[in-house]
């Protein structure tokens, strides 16, 4: 009975978000590293199979990123799309390009990206910066209601509220052209 629930949890959170996520999302269950389960309203969006690679494990759900945790694959890590701060692609000179994905507490994971690197690296960076505004929708509200005055001013708050990580690249970009189109 418990699975039967679950499964219609899922159907009807799947229904409900399907349309509210950057990126396609996929109903079925996947087995997760380390025993971990997706939550009922969790869903799978890649997995290294969809990229094109043979990384195990390489998961990105609507919340969580299951990735190895150094280029050598021996262990994993799980981070919360909610609490990443960049996902970047190194391109070496010699050899593979790798994603380095950093977390707001320091903490770093990087994983190779031997094909399809800079698609591996915007999916991830688009689920995050959905994780973001799920997470604080009202942050471009409150950048907004900073008293009319200076431009500049205002220009330089939201540039320092961008390089703090509290504005993604998208609501900086909104709140300039807010504050540039003010009479």
């Amino acid at each position: 009975m418990g699975d039967t629930d679950r499964e219609a949890r899922r159907r009807a959170a799947f229904a409900r978000l399907q349309s509210s996520f950057p990126i396609s999302i996929s109903m079925p269950d996947v087995e997760l590293p380390g025993g971990a389960r997706l939550d009922d309203d969790e869903f799978v969006v890649r997995t290294s199979k969809d990229w094109g690679l043979s990384i195990k494990p390489l998961i990105l759900t609507t919340r969580r990123l299951f990735c190895p945790s150094d280029l050598t694959g021996r262990s994993s890590v799980v981070l919360r799309l909610a609490d990443m701060r960049s996902v970047t692609l190194r391109k070496h000179g010699i050899g593979f390009s790798t994603i380095v994905v950093e977390n707001v507490d320091g903490g770093q994971a990087s994983f190779p990206a031997h094909i399809n690197g800079p698609l591996i690296r915007s999916d991830i960076a688009a689920m995050v910066d959905a994780a973001h505004a799920v997470a604080a929708p009202d942050r471009s509200a409150a950048a907004s209601s900073a008293p009319a005055g200076d431009r500049y001013q205002q220009l330089r708050e939201i540039s320092e509220l961008k390089q703090s990580g509290v504005l993604s690249e998208a609501e900086f970009e909104k709140e300039k052209a807010r504050i540039l189109n003010q009479p």
